[in-house]
């Protein structure tokens, strides 16, 4: 029997009209006679956080009973179908951050993926200096030839006004991720302008706005090209094609449909194009793009802020009219109490359904979320409070079979976030000796 050696690039794009669209990985990518899981194409991995502001009432996330086949509280209740790959870990402590200095939290958010906020001289935070965060360190060890080292969204932001940050630098609210000491990496709030970063046409916002008008088809002129590449692939691989393209044109259906509607676009201050007026749809959407970054490997990191800390955001959507922040100070009266819950509750429902789309994607010997690690988490837990023990600490994926799932952990008495960190950091292979106030490798 003949067997070829030939097989497709893994870095294929697809072109046309400017236009340079990357491929989910494909068995003809593969060389013949050879299992996908022993290609490095197989091996690689993919790290997300996604972080939620406000706290999360902890008697209604965390487990009573620990170890396996614990019982899902109703909060974290959306991803129970996926139990095998969640790992959940209780009575850890986040940072304080710069609380003792009034920024309560902004220390929250600011220092969830670093374990150190905001870093002042002589209490003076008016300055941008953080640490690198985990995110970027991992990156630095898995994001390969990928066109995006790593992608930093979100769907809001809290503004440049003097005074509208409790007088701190707003970028300190507005992102996470920092790329190191003094290079902070604020979020996208704009799916228009991540999609343009994964699939080009860059430019300023008037030249997104001239832009809208023709783009609505801008996929179509590769439609020929996938054509004749569709006669070089097998059935399976003509399947995994179309669906991907498919993907591709609904978002950019959807962010065209939005940015004609709203009435964010941009005008003489340069204001971003696209922004979804529905919260709900930004969600969708924001998540939707992060699996298409997988998906088609154009970036292997991500790191979703899907609201500043103290947002003064309303889920009418889910019928609580009141913004999140006023109730998450529930007084512990039980309607308030479950209301915070709802909103949680919401919040998993939508990573859920990511999770559900990342599981429902194959890829090599399985899907997409055997190569991920996802850490889902808030950076205080009552929020009544401001409390920072016994904070939410949720992974999700098997991060290559490095990670195994149905498990909770009860960690030691407020044992710091940092060391998760650090045992993140070792899952996903970056070399790390510590990070913010760790004082060990936290063992997953």
């Amino acid at each position: 029997m003949f067997i070829s050696k030939k097989h497709l690039s893994r870095r294929t794009l697809l072109r046309g009209a400017g236009l340079a669209v990357s491929l989910p990985l494909l068995d003809a990518m593969v060389p013949a006679a050879t299992a996908q899981s022993q290609t490095a194409a197989g091996q690689r991995l993919r790290f997300g956080s996604v972080y939620v502001p406000n706290g999360i009432y902890p008697a209604d996330w965390h487990p009573e009973k620990v170890g396996k086949d614990f019982e899902f509280k109703k909060v974290m209740k959306p991803v129970e179908k996926y139990r095998d790959y969640v790992t959940t870990i209780s009575r850890m402590k986040s940072p304080e951050g710069a609380q003792d200095m009034g920024g309560i939290h902004m220390g929250a958010s600011s220092a969830f993926l670093n374990g150190a906020g905001p870093l002042s001289e002589n209490g003076n935070f008016n300055q941008l200096k953080s640490k690198k965060s985990l995110d970027q360190y991992i990156a630095d060890a898995i994001a390969g030839d990928t066109p995006l080292r790593s992608l930093e969204v979100g769907t809001e932001d809290m503004g440049t006004s003097a005074g509208a940050c409790d007088n701190y630098p707003c970028l300190f609210f507005n992102t996470m991720a920092w790329y190191d000491d003094e290079s902070p990496l604020p979020v996208a709030i704009s799916p228009q302008v991540t999609f343009e970063r994964m699939f080009g046409d860059p430019g300023t916002a008037e030249q997104r706005l001239r832009r809208l008008a023709t783009k609505q088809n801008m996929l179509d002129s590769i439609l020929d090209e996938s054509k004749r590449l569709e006669r070089m692939l097998g059935a399976g691989d003509r399947a995994l094609l179309d669906e991907y393209l498919t993907n591709i044109h609904r978002i950019d259906d959807q962010i065209q449909k939005l940015s004609t509607r709203s009435g964010v676009i941009a005008n003489t201050t340069g204001g971003p194009v696209g922004i979804p007026e529905d919260f709900d749809e930004h969600m969708t959407l924001t998540y939707d793009l992060m699996h298409l970054a997988f998906q088609g490997d154009m970036t292997r990191v991500f790191s979703f802020m899907t609201g500043h800390e103290a947002t003064g955001r309303s889920y009418a959507h889910i019928g609580i009219n009141e913004p999140h922040h006023n109730v998450s100070h529930h007084k512990n009266t039980d309607e308030s109490i479950a209301k915070y819950s709802m909103i949680t509750n919401y919040q998993m429902q939508k990573f859920a359904q990511f999770v559900d789309k990342l599981y429902n994607t194959p890829e090599a010997d399985g899907n997409l979320l055997d190569s991920t690690l996802l850490y889902f988490g808030a950076g205080m837990s009552n929020g009544l409070l401001h409390d920072r023990h016994n904070v939410p600490a949720l992974l999700v994926g098997a991060a290559g079979g490095r990670l195994e799932g149905n498990r909770h952990i009860q960690a030691k008495e407020d044992e710091p976030t940092s060391n998760l960190l650090l045992g993140i950091a070792d899952i996903m292979g970056a070399e790390l000796d510590t990070i913010g106030i760790a004082t060990d490798h936290f063992v997953l």
